[in-house]
């Protein structure tokens, strides 16, 4: 039975749509894929893959899509409606050994989510499910073969899973054989959407990479060249973007084609809708000025806000003191403080609301952490710590990680990796802090903010840990971070990420 709402069950299955499949098979074929992505495919091994944009020669994004690495080549998975990509690459093939194949009309497509879909999954396929983003498996569902995907863009423990068009009923009977509930589209396009992932329609004419809000997920500012990539690297030199895609949320209707609002000036049009209880009510996507993200915002005269996207973790946490009829005595730039009465007491509390940070743990290189040397005027004394920083601006997790990194070491990361989050002083400071991995780094110079004094300082892994332990090291999100990834990721460093 479909359910339009979010299902209570821990797994559910839902239509996946005609979503574009093009794939580019034979010798030349990812040499030639890469030459026209913003992702890089050389170092990704066959079962893997990643998240990439398709631009024109002037940068302007054509497609956002997953590309997948087969045995013989390049699977090309993108939202249904996206337009021309398999004409697009075929226009520039020349002497290449390849060939360029849409199989859009020869696939299905059934998307799995909730809590239990990857034990679900593995429990149907006799073997486990792929996690890592965009990994994916063959096997078999009901005697169907299919292709499973581990997809983020139908929320964690997302998997697409495609088939051959004439296969669909057996696949769809095996997941109701097993009780497995259907929910509708509305449910898909929720998952989209919180996640941050553009669809067609959310693309305007002429949007860059850069502002659809996935620099650290779907570009590579290290690889060779390709299509567009001279428009992406003049705008990574800016180091930021004029307009940025962007969650916008109203607490009650909001409809794709209202216009955003700010300060009573036209400032971007709502595109995809959904309900989103996450977000605490609708929740659109509009690519809109990053200097009216500072303004008030309406839409048809009601107000909205913006949200960071994908709504994760955070999205969860309990609203800060400040939105629970708290009164704010005191105000700064970078956090104010808010005076909240106790449950069942007479007496009020003081607590410091903080938007939250990142703290990031740079491996340089098998063995090798950067650390920096931060002069801290708080408590007088120049201490080691991980590359951290505030979340001062409208931007994803991932993104804040990569720039404070960048900023206070210099160092580009290739890769980030999420290792959770956890509170700093809950007694006093609302403050929750996102620890990150970065690795594939490469060096560069700082960019430090006026008056910040910060060395960078590279140490041995097993020296870091010992530093923490003798006292050496006694910053809190140091200590914790390092044994957090530790734990996370086992003794050495270069260890594979969890899940992999």
């Amino acid at each position: 039975m479909e359910t339009s709402t979010a299902p209570e069950a821990d797994t559910f299955w839902m239509d996946g749509g005609d979503r574009v499949a093009v794939v580019v098979r034979g010798r030349d074929a990812v040499k030639f894929v890469d030459g026209f992505t913003t992702a890089a495919l050389a170092p990704i091994e066959p079962g893997m893959g990643t998240e990439g944009f398709f631009a024109d020669a002037k940068g302007w994004v054509l497609a956002l899509a997953g590309i997948l690495r087969t045995d013989d080549g390049v699977w090309i998975d993108a939202c249904p409606g996206t337009p021309g990509l398999a004409g697009h690459l075929e226009r520039y093939h020349i002497r290449e050994q390849l060939e360029i194949l849409d199989e859009t009309a020869h696939r299905t497509n059934v998307v799995v989510a909730g809590p239990s879909a990857p034990a679900t999954l593995a429990a149907i396929l006799g073997g486990p499910a792929p996690v890592v983003p965009f990994a994916h498996v063959r096997g078999e569902i009901g005697g169907v073969s299919v292709a499973v995907v581990a997809v983020d863009w139908a929320g964690p423990g997302g998997f697409l899973i495609q088939a051959a068009v004439q296969d669909r009923d057996r696949l769809v009977a095996a997941f109701e054989g097993r009780r497995i509930p259907q929910a509708g589209d509305a449910i898909r396009e929720r998952l989209r959407i919180e996640s941050g992932w553009p669809a067609p329609a959310d693309i305007p004419a002429k949007a860059l990479p850069q502002e659809l809000g996935r620099p650290t997920r779907a570009i590579s500012f290290t690889k060779g060249c390709y299509l567009g990539q001279e428009t992406v690297a003049r705008l990574d030199a800016l180091g930021h973007v004029n307009r940025r895609l962007v969650g916008v949320v109203a607490a009650g209707g909001l409809a794709s084609g209202g216009m955003v609002r700010a300060e009573g000036v036209d400032a971007g049009t709502i595109t995809s809708t959904c309900s989103s209880p996450r977000s605490g009510g609708m929740l659109g996507l509009a690519v809109m000025p990053v200097k009216a993200l500072a303004v008030a915002l309406d839409v048809d005269g009601a107000a909205v806000r913006v949200v960071q996207l994908p709504l994760t973790g955070a999205a969860a946490e309990p609203p800060p003191p400040s939105a629970r009829g708290g009164e704010v005595v005191f105000s700064t730039a970078r956090f104010r403080v808010v005076r909240i009465g106790e449950a069942g007491a007479a007496r009020s509390r003081d607590v410091v609301e903080h938007p939250g940070s990142v703290v990031v743990v740079p491996l340089v290189k098998p063995g090798m952490v950067c650390l920096v040397e931060v002069v801290r005027v708080a408590v007088g004394a120049t201490l080691l710590e991980l590359p951290a920083g505030t979340l001062d601006r409208v931007e994803s997790l991932a993104e804040a990680a990569a720039r404070e990194l960048a900023e206070e070491t210099g160092y580009r990361a290739g890769r980030l990796t999420s290792l959770g989050g956890f509170w700093m002083s809950p007694g006093i400071l609302r403050e929750r802090m996102h620890l990150f991995v970065a690795e594939d780094l490469t060096p560069g110079p700082q960019a430090l903010e006026p008056g910040e004094q910060i060395r960078t300082r590279v140490v041995a892994w097993d020296e870091a840990l010992a530093m923490c332990r003798d006292g050496r090291i006694d910053d809190a999100k140091t200590v914790a971070g390092l044994f957090l990834c530790a734990s996370r990721r086992g003794t050495q460093p270069s260890a594979p990420p969890v899940g992999a």
